[in-house]
């Protein structure tokens, strides 16, 4: 969707249109099953190791929410999409209205060049706009386009969108094309909320195979629990963290926890400080209701390295220099601008390493960097790296080791693995190091 051809008699060279695709490129089967292999045609659609989804809660008629339509391809450098919303029952009809911002255009109709306000009964295509492609920037790019449901409830919404993986040469070769859908239904009137079965792990391996820990960062996947996508950005009162956002809470073993960011189906919130151990509950509460009790386990610590990245099933450590130079996996993380040297001394990050002396509530910003009670020992390959004092935890949830790379290790990806209290973080994180 990031090049634009016509049919020709004879072969021509279709250069880069980054500024969107024809309308009715999304696959829907109603608007013919078109998408972009029609312009890029070196790959067949939904080959390769990318993929395209679609994110959305259950709506309410009238109320906007926050679509996501992400592109994924661990190789590519360039991304586009195309959306459409449809009443399932007659998919001919647009569903609600789609906004235009700096980075979405909106189309209307089937053709043309007319853009938003579209007329009632014109349906309606988001797109990237051509700033919002990020060129260069490899693994996936996520779009956000702003929707609004019709008024009424017309029953079931499906969202059809295509996805461009472009490689960025400035031709049609080389480009991976991926399509899907997604159904959502009107939300019940006071629809109380309800967390995913296995919906609980640690917000940064998402592993849950240790429990969970005080200053744990956890994500909780389920559904009905936000109206709206916000973090806890302006909700930061002094020094107190928020226990509440847009009306949602969550209990940890009958514990407030502080929450950073809440969505319709997704909430990142911090385990409490706590001295029970074993099963426990969480709970999360909305304006409609109480959550069913979800049982997890409490641990003395279930360490997890930060790890925003993957890559054929690897997590990879984005770390950072004593300059300030982000080190890492280049061409995962687009901040990435090395790997870690041997020799170097580098901070590494993580959650959920236990105690501190002395002891900081997990509902306060953290002052100065109190140290662990318990120093891990943590691996690099099959060597004990070297670090001072036991770590510290350097803000909400966020403990620090600045690990100094054996000198004669040489170029390559490996498993970084720290042990603490018997229990052991999750195997397949990596660390890159080169010369």
């Amino acid at each position: 969707m990031l090049l634009l051809g016509g049919l020709a008699a004879a072969p021509v060279l279709m250069f880069a249109f980054s500024s969107g695709p024809p309308q009715a490129r999304t696959g829907a089967p109603v608007d013919g099953g078109l998408n972009c292999t029609a312009c890029h045609r070196s790959n067949p659609v939904n080959t390769g190791p990318g993929r395209v989804f679609i994110t959305a809660a259950n709506y309410t008629p009238g109320v906007r929410q926050t679509i996501q339509v992400r592109v994924e391809h661990p190789d590519q450098m360039r991304w586009g999409f195309q959306l459409t919303a449809r009443i399932q029952s007659d998919q001919t009809k647009k569903a609600g209205t789609l906004t235009p911002d700096d980075n979405i255009r909106v189309r209307c109709g089937l053709s043309g060049t007319a853009e938003a306000p579209c007329p009632a009964d014109a349906v309606e295509f988001a797109e990237h706009r051509v700033n919002a492609t990020n060129p260069g920037q490899r693994a996936g790019r996520t779009f956000e386009i702003q929707w609004t449901p019709p008024d009424s409830d017309v029953g079931p919404i499906i969202f059809y969108a295509a996805g461009n993986a472009a490689n960025n040469d400035g031709t049609n070769s080389g480009d991976f094309i991926y399509t899907t859908n997604l159904t959502i239904s009107p939300v019940a009137a006071g629809a109380k909320p309800a967390i995913s079965s296995g919906g609980i792990a640690d917000a940064f391996n998402f592993s849950i195979a240790n429990g969970i820990s005080s200053n744990t960062w956890i994500a909780i996947v389920g559904q009905n629990f936000a109206t709206t996508t916000r973090t806890w950005d302006d909700a930061i009162t002094g020094a107190s963290l928020p226990t509440e956002l847009s009306g949602v809470s969550v209990k940890i073993n009958n514990k407030p926890a502080p929450i950073y960011f809440v969505s319709p189906a997704q909430i990142n919130a911090l385990a409490p400080l706590d001295d029970d151990y074993g099963d426990v509950t969480v709970v999360v509460t909305t304006p409609s209701g109480d959550s069913p009790p979800f049982t997890v386990k409490r641990v003395e610590a279930s360490p997890a390295f930060y790890t925003p990245f993957a890559q054929n099933d690897r997590l990879f450590v984005t770390a950072v220099a004593l300059d300030g130079t982000l080190l890492g996996k280049v061409g995962v993380d687009s901040r990435v601008r090395r790997a870690a040297r041997p020799g170097e001394t580098i901070q590494i990050f993580g959650t959920g390493f236990g105690d501190t002396d002395p002891e900081v509530p997990t509902d306060r910003i953290v002052s100065g960097a109190p140290g662990l009670e318990d120093k891990p020992t943590i691996r690099l390959g099959e060597t004990v790296v070297d670090f001072p004092g036991k770590g510290n935890l350097v803000s909400a949830g966020i403990y620090q080791f600045n690990i100094t790379i054996p000198s004669g290790l040489p170029d390559g990806d490996y498993a970084l693995v720290a042990e603490t209290g018997g229990v052991r973080s999750a195997a397949n994180v990596f660390l890159s190091v080169a010369r």
